[in-house]
């Protein structure tokens, strides 16, 4: 019922929605669980869309860190996660724990892909933009030649997306 708030734009009933949803899950769980961590990341996006990046991060840090426990420090669960904190570390303008999240996330998702899917272009097209804005130029580029290489392989050469 949240997301169907959300999809009609209506994201403060999404948020409240899933707020008691999150403490309901928090009751019947316990705080670690697995299915908070998941309601967690639901909420986190809703505050996000709300504007309110620093609780959109406290709330993903959180979720990170019971999924960390629950999966492992680098399973595949974990990737979404981290790109989104980085988009809130982004939003916040801390550039480097930016580039650090896209790191680790990068990193697990060539594992479950491997190196040229197609999954890992937007990622280092995100990684390529936290370089650049840290001023490392030589590094954004490389990363771009790597995300378009990727997805040329993957549209073709023509390609409007391109």
């Amino acid at each position: 019922l949240a997301d169907a708030h959300g999809a009609q734009g209506d994201q403060h009933t999404r948020r409240e929605m899933l707020k008691r949803g999150l403490e309901i899950e928090e009751n019947h769980y316990g705080l670690e669980h697995f299915e908070v961590a998941a309601t967690l990341f639901n909420l986190a996006e809703a505050h996000g869309d709300l504007g309110d990046q620093h609780t959109k991060r406290e709330t993903l840090e959180r979720a990170l860190e019971i999924e960390e426990k629950h999966y492992g420090p680098k399973h595949f669960e974990l990737a979404t996660t981290l790109f989104n904190l980085a988009d809130a570390h982004g939003a916040l303008g801390d550039q480097p724990r930016r580039g650090e999240m896209l790191k680790r996330a990068l990193e697990i998702e060539e594992k479950h892909y491997g190196p040229k899917h197609f999954e890992l272009a937007t990622t280092l097209f995100n990684l390529a933009d936290a370089h650049g804005a840290l001023g490392d130029q030589h590094t954004k580029r490389e990363m771009l030649q790597r995300a378009l290489a990727i997805e040329e392989k993957h549209y073709g050469f023509e390609h409007i997306k391109l």
